[in-house]
């Protein structure tokens, strides 16, 4: 599950039956949901998933301060990381 509304109720619950729970393949919890509202299912692995919104998600301009070549580079990385 990625997302619900307010007005959506979450709950965790536990799997009934032993038999499930050992071959049902979902594991001993489960999330109920319920009420009126909206779900967003999140089905990507989370790494896939970060990458994804990442270029929705803010980000600062980095500016060299110091030009001329690959020593002006880490000199510039170098003092924008003493900020």
């Amino acid at each position: 599950m990625g997302a619900f509304q307010s007005s959506v109720s979450f709950q965790i619950t536990t799997v009934p039956g032993i038999k499930n729970m050992i071959f049902g393949g979902d594991g001993i919890f489960l999330a109920s949901l319920t009420g009126p509202g909206r779900v967003w299912l999140q089905t990507l692995p989370i790494a896939r998933l970060a990458h994804a919104l990442e270029k929705y998600m803010p980000h600062e301009v980095r500016r060299e301060t110091v030009q001329g070549g690959v020593v002006g580079g880490i000199v510039g990385s170098i003092l924008d990381n003493m900020k």
